[in-house]
């Protein structure tokens, strides 16, 4: 008996999704491009089909299409935060963060952010590799993508399900 507790207190303690993006909808997707070379492909998840930036949950799906390690990654995370000029007195405890949780990527893996209201969580494929509990966190890497600012306004239009 005690055992058929144990397993129910689990299922009520974490949801079971067969993946990160459900039961959301897709509001738009798009292809991350430099010169010749396709890094990546992205799709955005939110409960409706139109994004509403304060709306929970909401997920980035990335599709690498080349190899890339952690670093290169965590760099490029840094380096867009600046681009973009967001500040935050938590970006280098982030960063740490993200060293533990992020692999090497190879070509064809999926990471998935999926931000709930404090939590942002990470998956490889469809697997939990690690969790940022800090509310400011999902909203801050999501900016990369969906702010205003960001360097990449094709795919943040093509994200937020706009036509070019």
């Amino acid at each position: 008996m005690r055992l058929v507790y144990c397993l129910f207190s689990l299922l009520i303690t974490f949801p079971l999704y067969a993946s990160p993006t459900e039961p959301l909808v897709k509001i738009g997707e798009g292809e991350m491009s430099v010169l010749f070379w396709s890094l990546y492909k992205a799709e955005l998840y939110g409960a409706s089909s139109s994004f509403n930036q304060k709306e929970r949950p909401l997920a980035l799906k990335i599709t690498y299409l080349r190899d890339i390690k952690r670093d290169d990654l965590i760099e490029a995370t840094e380096e867009q935060w600046k681009k973009i000029e967001l500040t935050h007195s938590n970006i280098k405890i982030w960063l740490q963060q993200l060293k533990t949780i992020w692999p090497d990527i190879k070509k064809n893996d999926v990471l998935t952010i999926r931000v709930e209201d404090n939590l942002s969580h990470f998956y490889q494929q469809d697997k939990l590799i690690g969790t940022v509990n800090d509310a400011d966190f999902g909203p801050a890497f999501m900016a990369i993508w969906l702010s205003d600012n960001t360097t990449r306004p094709d795919l943040r239009r093509q994200l937020l399900g706009a036509t070019l």
